[in-house]
């Protein structure tokens, strides 16, 4: 297309708007020009060619426009030339550099070439208008084509699914929503009949009724609450979880409801019923899922969306009655083997997602709970992975030995309904030989000590002397056997890594504990740490490794503080060591090892920026940023973390930009174990003995030193921790 020049019309109109002072439509006042740009076109071959100059160039008498804007209204296309750049772009109008505030009103243009674009747009404005409108509706169909690419092919999957049971409402009504009532008119002497919500007739009232008082209907037997009609208004009963199971092209699907009734004032005794389906998991016979959800998608509209599987280790509460008749012709065919049918009879109000994801982690639960072992059972919905963690022999056919057991030790786990401690201490019976009587298994379950707590100790001495070993020390623990214990275990690994024989009863059963363990702590203290290093490269081999990666990506600094990652292992122990807390040794500190060898979580060192090389806070980080724990001197926190906080805070927002994919699954994982060891140290009650946090639950004092990652949590649409 040939090339536009400014127009002396438009020349001499530049020359002619003078700086004013002018008025915003808030009032605010400012000195500004009348135009910030100036414009002519063209149409060739269908194509409108644009023009756009900036004032100051044609002031200066200049010819040529700053950019170049092509449209093609049938193939619904645009594009600019960037002349100052020399580039070509695809940016709208509203995208490109302009020198005034308000670039959409304050284009020049003469009336012929307002009227050009506004008639080739057909539209109601010209000008810079008419363009930008037509800029925007074509945007506005390349974003609707881009998330029909997206949302089409969910649509196209979710067509499978049938159509509702003609009895569903009614179900939903009499068998999801658990909750109803008996409303009765107020007598004196007492009601004698009332209207049965369940039954939908009137039934008699023996006795004298109350509002809001609990009772069973004499023809349902129904659980019921009395409602005087005189003071009933408006209410709603809780809502309940619902389910349905339906055969579908690709195998099975699972949908999940919430359901209530709402009662009013004006049509008393009858009910509104509300339902509303939320998620969809769809199970093919490839034994892939594909889950949706009832949500705003990218702030356009409410639909189905994919995504949100159910996960086994999920902790929410999510159960609810499912709908029955489809169940059996489901049983011969895509549930056959999986027992949630009978699951279903059993457990009358469960989560059938829930149940098959931990059945497909744990194939061996239907055989725990059909053996009656209710307590287990529990777990493996709870804690799913620990309970996973007790099956022995996971090839083996048969529970029992699945479990490591013998047939008496079974009967004995039923007997006392046992949980995987119970278990724990059964399997380690049969493992060294030496009974473990319902009296010792309970003062060990009474003092929160498990099988797996003595097995560094197992091979030398049977469990009823390890209880007598512990009762004679626990006098200088403060009364805490778990202490006594730690502390024992503590002793012996340091005693071996100092070559000492600890098949030598009196090295092993020490006769003053306390004294001894401080004894080699001061000489654990003296050693060699590049020896200790070593021992921990060939125990922990990828450590080396991980902390050079992660050197550039966690690395930060400000004029204050600095953030940095160490080199080595030898790192780690140098700062624990100087720091003096448990990062600096390798017996209680191999965890934070451990976790870096998983990935799990990392070692970071928060400096003053003045003083880069001596240790201030040692941090534990998840891989996405979150702080699980900040700590000093003597594993300590002053008043300084304070102000140390708002610099992480800062960090966390730097960082989040730096992750990868893999490195927000890592976080997820994390995520999900921390809050499993959270669970199980409030369960446990687990208490802190030593230093100036002693007598505090430990759970307590990590969560509340957790600073979670809020721009990563925000942008997965994560909870944060409680």
């Amino acid at each position: 297309m040939p090339a536009l020049a400014a127009s002396p019309e438009m020349k001499q109109v530049a020359l002619e708007d003078m700086p004013q002072k002018r008025a915003t439509y808030y009032g605010y006042e400012y000195t500004g020009r009348q135009y910030f740009t100036y414009l002519n076109c063209q149409i060739q071959g269908g194509i409108l060619k644009v023009a756009f100059y900036l004032p100051n160039c044609l002031r200066l008498n200049g010819d040529h426009p700053a950019y170049e804007v092509y449209l093609d209204k049938g193939n619904r296309q645009f594009l600019t030339y960037d002349c100052l750049s020399k580039k070509w772009r695809d940016a709208k109008l509203d995208r490109l550099e302009w020198n005034d505030r308000d670039h959409a009103t304050a284009c020049w243009a003469s009336e012929k070439d307002f009227a050009m674009i506004q008639k080739y747009f057909s539209g109601k404005n010209g000008g810079y208008l008419g363009i930008l409108d037509f800029q925007r509706s074509v945007r506005k169909e390349q974003l609707n084509q881009y998330h029909k690419r997206i949302t089409d092919p969910w649509d196209q999957d979710l067509e499978q699914v049938p159509q509702l049971p003609k009895d569903w409402d009614r179900w939903v009504d009499k068998v999801a929503v658990q909750e109803n009532f008996i409303f009765y008119r107020y007598k004196r002497g007492g009601a004698k009949t009332g209207y049965c919500t369940f039954c939908e007739k009137e039934v008699p009232i023996a006795g004298h009724p109350y509002h809001n008082e609990k009772g069973r209907c004499p023809c349902c037997r129904h659980s019921i609450v009395f409602k005087a009609l005189g003071r009933a208004g408006y209410f709603q009963t809780g809502r309940y979880y619902a389910y349905l199971i339906q055969r579908c092209r690709d195998g099975f699907v699972i949908r999940e409801f919430r359901a209530s009734r709402i009662y009013r004032k004006g049509t008393l005794p009858h009910s509104e019923p509300y339902w509303h389906e939320f998620h969809r998991s769809i199970y093919d016979r490839s034994g892939e899922i594909r889950s949706y959800y009832w949500d705003m998608y990218c702030q356009r509209e409410v639909r189905w969306i994919s995504g949100k599987p159910c996960y086994y280790a999920f902790s929410g509460e999510q159960a609810g009655r499912v709908y029955g008749k489809t169940l059996l012709s489901l049983k011969k065919a895509e549930l056959h083997g999986t027992g949630l049918v009978e699951w279903i009879r059993y457990q009358k109000i469960t989560d059938p997602e829930k149940y098959l994801a931990v059945w497909e982690r744990l194939p061996q639960m239907e055989q725990i709970w059909k053996a009656g072992l209710t307590q287990l059972t529990k777990e493996c919905f709870h804690f799913c992975d620990r309970v996973r963690k007790m099956i022995l022999y996971p090839k083996e056919s048969g529970l029992i030995r699945a479990l490591g057991l013998d047939a008496q030790k079974f009967h004995r786990l039923r007997q006392m309904n046992g949980d995987t401690n119970a278990l724990g201490w059964l399997q380690l019976e049969k493992k060294i030989g030496k009974p473990v009587d319902n009296e010792l298994l309970n003062w060990f379950e009474k003092n929160g000590i498990s099988a797996s707590d003595i097995l560094f100790i197992i091979d030398r001495m049977s469990p009823v002397q390890v209880r007598n070993y512990l009762k004679k020390q626990n006098m200088h623990f403060n009364n805490s056997y778990k202490e006594t214990l730690t502390t024992w275990q503590d002793y012996l690994a340091m005693a071996e890594k100092l070559h000492i024989d600890t098949s030598d009863e009196i090295i092993y059963r020490a006769h003053k504990l306390r004294q001894r363990h401080d004894e080699l702590v001061l000489q654990c203290e003296k050693g060699d740490l590049q020896i200790q290093a070593e021992q921990m490269e060939k125990k922990y081999p990828h450590v080396n490794d991980i902390c050079k990666e992660i050197q550039e990506k966690y690395a930060y600094a400000d004029e204050t503080y600095t953030i940095i990652a160490p080199s080595n292992v030898l790192d780690i122990l140098t700062e624990g060591r100087m720091l003096h807390h448990c990062v600096g040794n390798n017996g209680a500190g191999e965890r934070y090892y451990d976790r870096i060898e998983r990935r799990e979580s990392f070692i970071l060192f928060l400096r003053r920026t003045d003083e880069p090389k001596d240790p201030y806070y040692t941090l534990e980080v998840e891989p996405d940023g979150t702080v699980r724990q900040k700590r000093t001197l003597f594993d300590r926190q002053h008043e300084d973390i304070e102000q140390a906080t708002e610099f992480l805070l800062k960090w966390q927002k730097v960082i989040s930009t730096r992750l990868t994919g893999q490195d927000l699954k890592l976080a997820q994982r994390s995520r999900e174990l921390r809050n499993e060891e959270f669970i199980q140290m409030q369960k446990d009650r687990v208490v802190i003995h030593t230093g100036h946090l002693a007598g505090q639950l430990l759970a307590e004092v990590l969560l509340a030193d957790l600073m979670e990652n809020k721009e990563v949590l925000q942008c997965q649409g994560v909870p944060a921790a409680a």
